[in-house]
């Protein structure tokens, strides 16, 4: 689905968990968060969004970055999937390392094989991606898990906020890593940010307009923090 005409949203509809994927296309062909393989109901998340990018000319082999919000399963699972389709390259918080090696783990554990590769192919810090030939900033923005970041694409006036907060709602804090206080940082810098126009999180609606954006964090600020 085009939101405006260089950024694409691909919503989860699934009735299990995973999480919504988005695409900018500009110079190159960058997928935020491509999310599980199958699900915990078995559905087949990677071959749902490939479909849902067909659907709009592109293919999985098209994919030159694949960039994640964070490092949990339903975000980050198919990435070892979608580099085998071509030539895309990796990019995650180092933050959140720890969860791709539990992640790799738990498969060999529960399979008795190996998992194909999660290893980053580099590390996003603070600013913009290096390498990426588009405008996209990294946000550090920890609390749901060490390694969180948001990504702000200034061109497109848009904030791809992976699980840090959501339509009226924020990611939870009680897993390995997380912490409620360093979320509450997070969401309040993240408000600062002037001018966005699409919201774009890892679960639920996006929200769409200046107003409502800056709606939605100040209910956040004062629901969670205040």
């Amino acid at each position: 689905m085009q939101l405006n005409g260089n950024l694409y949203y691909y919503p989860w509809k699934g009735r299990a968990n995973n999480c919504n994927s988005y695409l900018l296309k500009g110079k190159q062909t960058v997928l935020f968060d491509p999310g599980h393989i199958y699900n915990d109901f078995d559905e087949s998340c990677l071959e749902m969004l490939s479909a849902q990018m067909q659907s709009d000319g592109f293919s999985l082999k098209d994919v030159d970055l694949i960039l994640c919000t964070h490092g949990h399963p339903d975000h980050v699972e198919s990435v070892s999937l979608v580099r085998k389709q071509g030539a895309a390259i990796f990019g995650i918080h180092q933050g959140d390392e720890f969860i791709l090696e539990a992640i790799a783990q738990h498969y060999a554990s529960a399979t008795g094989k190996e998992m194909p590769s999660l290893k980053p192919d580099f590390f996003l810090v603070e600013g913009q991606v290096a390498g990426a030939e588009d405008k996209i900033e990294v946000i550090h923005s920890p609390g749901h898990s060490p390694g969180c970041v948001c990504f702000y694409l200034p061109d497109e006036k848009a904030l791809v906020s992976g699980d840090t907060i959501f339509a009226s709602s924020i990611g939870r804090a009680d897993l390995p890593g997380g912490d409620m206080g360093v979320l509450g940082q997070s969401v309040d810098k993240l408000s600062r940010l002037e001018g966005i126009e699409y919201l774009l999180p890892g679960h639920m609606n996006i929200i769409k307009g200046l107003d409502k954006v800056e709606s939605n964090f100040e209910q956040i600020k004062r629901y969670f923090f205040s």
